[in-house]
């Protein structure tokens, strides 16, 4: 260990002596990509240091900025940690310390805290010009400095928030800590990660160790905030926009509330029911906040952390919310959260059954009227009069006598729509979390439950009945298809998914569907799969492509991707996928891009071998690609913009392009849903077109030709739109094939008439 590799070698001598030569330095990326954790720990310090000294030549500056920006989490020994605060600590600035504090979550050995002490001390120093800033990776450090440093930094801090009770308690327990927990804390950043910054890496014995200390605390300080603000909006204090939190309370209100939704405490619902929806309205008709900031924040916070409870929460917040640039906000985190709630099973089925019946409906009185509330496959309200006759809508008498009725039955058909929705948001994220239940759990809470069971039944689940035997089945067709014999009670059920299953199954499940017509909650059984040819940590199966960066970026953040460095991350549980795109990304960005690489990296930077990663996440990440090239690319657009040359040649490159993924599915679908017509012979299908009566329309662009000439298709909307028939999944560009299809048959039809 002692020992560096040959690449990590020619990095510290490129620091310390002459330019290497050509060859070499054109492999500099390349090199710091094979660093090991260890080596990256043995040469940070150099790297610092280099930095830090303004004689340095220019090349040695460059190989030390490339050495900082590794991808890979850094591990120290007690040795290196030293040499790193000594590095730091010869020319410090404030942002320094969050590396000194870092140092001591990554270091595994115990450390020589005589030699850390006066670098410590000097850091943390540094760190007192922006006490607000850095103040939690300075308390971190200032445990390792010795008491009089300590007492210096917490003096100072007491004073610089003065004005912030929740952030000065919190202040309190952390000085209960030591320097490891409290490392812990400061990784927990609003902003980041920034250019240089290392992959987070949490102890968790540590973090468990600062929980017990916290949970208390957290309570107090989230039930506090609610306490402030229902005075605020009861009139007893007086309203100012912003104000009701200051930065520091409104960053301790986001670690109070991470800690209390990841342990999932069980008073943390009905607090944030109370908490987040105050926060997001103004108790005047402004159209203003209490705190903007811990609003968002708060939001963050159940993205990341999301229950069932605080889902409800966000979305009672969206609900009420004036401001036009937070609705947005919170619009995307809400989507976030209901998607990232698959990550979390057992959370992710505690719903609550809205006092529905064994039948799935709920009677409400209304007067003479009754309201009847109603789930199935959706939730629906209906109305019968006294007699138990059945009402085409709303009675007039019940909207006027009984106002406040007639609103609690809407309301309660809201919720059970929303839980519908996001209940279907979090089973399908579940692919991506590789989500199992137990068959008890998942018959109590899926498949007997009023409010679920519609949405259970219509997706087809895999029970494993012995280690590796997993068999399908698809509860809503009937009785005959459950499982046979009864699985045990703690025996796995997960969702089934095609990247599992052979040709000859997702045939079979796929003309099942379309035989029962059955609607399915998301696509699965039409669900598109891929497989990477490669086996290393990255694929090349996308690049090359051609996208319009601006589609690209709007869907990529409601997918949960994020621009980092001008590559598109998606962060999942124990990886991180990267999307490389040969363009500056920002938001805001415009323009043509080609896709380069996927690539996947651990939680600490080090690479991600594609064939060691489950069939189905993997599967799910490269179909996020995927969705993201599809939505940048031309398909059809009923927009002028679409048919400017630059588009007509994007156009016809897709036109020409094999189909991908999707347009295969489309393709099946298709073969299904016409199948009359294929049969009669008027229509055929193959490997990239439809043709009907000399018509060639494209699966992949929804493009008509004739003859190899555009025709122009104007499909009626609205009234005069054509019916659709059974589709089994919904989409956009499926939808309007086969309304081209029914409007050039009835075109045809009206021609042979006249």
């Amino acid at each position: 260990m002692d020992e560096l590799s040959p690449h990590a070698a020619q990095l510290r001598a490129a620091m310390a002596g002459p330019q290497q030569d050509a060859d070499w330095s054109g492999g500099l990326w390349a090199a710091c990509d094979q660093l090991t954790s260890w080596e990256l720990g043995a040469l940070l310090p150099d790297a610092y240091r280099t930095l830090a000294d303004e004689s340095a030549p220019d090349h040695a500056r460059r190989v030390a900025r490339q050495v900082t920006w590794s991808k890979v989490s850094p591990s120290f020994t007690a040795a290196t940690l030293t040499a790193l605060y000594t590095g730091l600590a010869a020319s410090p600035r404030p942002t320094d310390v969050r590396y000194a504090a870092g140092g001591l979550l990554r270091c595994t050995e115990p450390w020589d805290e005589r030699e850390l002490a006066a670098p410590a001390a000097v850091l943390v120093a540094a760190a007192l010009r922006k006490p607000g800033e850095y103040a939690d990776a300075a308390l971190a450090v200032a445990a390792v400095a010795g008491p009089e440093t300590e007492q210096t930094l917490v003096t100072r801090l007491r004073t610089v928030h003065a004005d912030s009770p929740l952030r000065l308690a919190e202040i309190e327990v952390i000085l209960t800590t030591g320097p490891r927990e409290r490392a812990v804390l400061a990784e927990d950043q609003w902003h980041g990660p920034f250019s240089g910054d290392w992959p987070p890496l949490t102890d968790p014995v540590a973090e468990r160790a600062a929980d017990a200390l916290h949970a208390e605390l957290a309570r107090h300080v989230l039930r506090s905030a609610a306490a402030h603000l229902a005075a605020l909006h009861a009139g007893e204090l007086p309203y100012a926009a912003d104000q009701a939190f200051t930065t520091a309370d409104a960053d301790t209100l986001r670690r109070a509330a991470r800690l209390a939704l990841r342990r999932d405490e069980p008073w943390a619902g009905e607090v944030f029911s109370t908490l987040l929806p105050q926060l997001a309205v103004a108790p005047t008709a402004a159209k203003t906040l209490p705190s903007q900031r811990a609003c968002i924040a708060l939001a963050q916070v159940v993205e990341a952390w999301p229950t069932p409870e605080s889902v409800a929460a966000l979305r009672e917040a969206r609900r009420v919310v004036r401001h036009a640039g937070v609705t947005k906000k919170l619009d995307r985190l809400l989507r976030r959260a209901e998607r990232n709630l698959g990550r979390r099973p057992e959370a992710a089925l505690r719903l609550p059954d809205l006092g529905l019946g064994p039948d799935g409906s709920r009677r409400l009185p209304c007067g003479d009227h009754t309201a009847v509330l109603t789930v199935t496959d959706e939730a629906t309200l209906t109305w019968e009069r006294a007699d138990g006759r059945a009402l085409k809508s709303l009675p007039a008498a019940a909207r006027r006598d009984h106002p406040d009725h007639v609103t609690a039955a809407r309301d309660l058909l809201g919720k059970a729509r929303a839980q519908i929705r996001t209940l279907t948001r979090a089973l399908e994220g579940g692919y991506l979390a590789g989500a199992v239940y137990r068959y008890d759990r998942w018959r109590a809470a899926l498949a007997t439950h009023p409010v679920a069971r519609g949405t259970a039944g219509r997706l087809i689940w895999e029970v494993e009945h012995a280690p590796g035997d997993w068999r399908a089945f698809l509860p809503a067709a009937g009785p005959a298809d459950h499982p046979d014999p009864a699985p045990d009670p703690s025996a796995a059920v997960r969702l089934w998914h095609p990247a599992r299953a052979t040709p000859a199954e997702r045939d079979l499940w796929r003309d099942r569907i379309a035989d029962l017509r059955l609607h399915q909650p998301f696509r699965q059984a039409y669900r598109e799969h891929y497989r990477a040819p490669e086996s290393g940590h990255s694929t090349t199966m996308f690049q090359g492509h051609l996208v319009r960066i601006e589609a690209v970026l709007g869907l990529a953040v409601r997918q949960g991707w994020n621009i980092e460095d001008d590559i598109l991350a998606l962060p999942l549980d124990g990886f991180t996928a990267w999307l490389g795109i040969a363009g500056s990304l920002y938001p805001g960005a415009a323009g043509w891009a080609e896709v380069g690489e996927v690539t996947l990296r651990r939680a600490d930077g080090s690479p991600q071998a594609l064939a060691e990663l489950d069939a189905v996440r993997l599967s799910e990440v490269l179909r996020s690609v995927d969705l993201l090239i599809s939505a940048g690319s031309f398909a059809w657009c009923d927009d002028t913009h679409a048919h400017g040359p630059e588009s007509r040649r994007q156009l016809n490159r897709l036109y020409a392009q094999p189909l991908g993924r999707t347009a295969q599915l489309r393709r099946a679908a298709l073969r299904r849903i016409l199948a009359d017509h294929l049969t009669s012979g008027r229509m055929e299908l193959d490997d990239r077109h439809l043709r009907l009566d000399g018509h060639d329309i494209h699966l992949a662009t929804g493009r008509v030709t004739r003859s190899g000439d555009p025709v122009e298709i104007a499909l009626p909307t609205g009234r005069q739109a054509v019916p659709l028939p059974f589709l089994p999944y919904d989409e956009a560009l499926l939808e309007r094939v086969v309304r081209t299809v029914a409007h050039l048959m009835e075109r045809e039809g009206s021609a042979a008439h006249s």
